[in-house]
């Protein structure tokens, strides 16, 4: 995968958890249009990277515990 689309997916990501719009992870990597083990795999990376998301079963999205947001840029 070029990098390219792995970052626009990571906005996209960054996108939806944001706004709490996620749905549950089939439905969430099916609007990314990945599996639901890829997105599992990379939601775990972005925690080990520190970034605080979480799951509400009962709303079915995934959200951030804290007003932190995903930037990305090349310095």
């Amino acid at each position: 995968m070029s990098i390219v689309k792995y970052v626009d997916r990571l906005k996209r990501m960054d996108y939806y958890i944001s706004r709490r719009a996620t749905g549950n992870p089939n439905e969430f990597s099916l609007k990314l249009g990945i599996s639901k083990s890829k997105l599992l795999k990379e939601i775990k990376e972005l925690k080990v990277m520190g970034a605080p998301i979480a799951y509400n079963r009962f709303l079915e999205t995934y959200f951030y515990t804290d007003s932190r947001k995903l930037v990305l840029k090349f310095e």
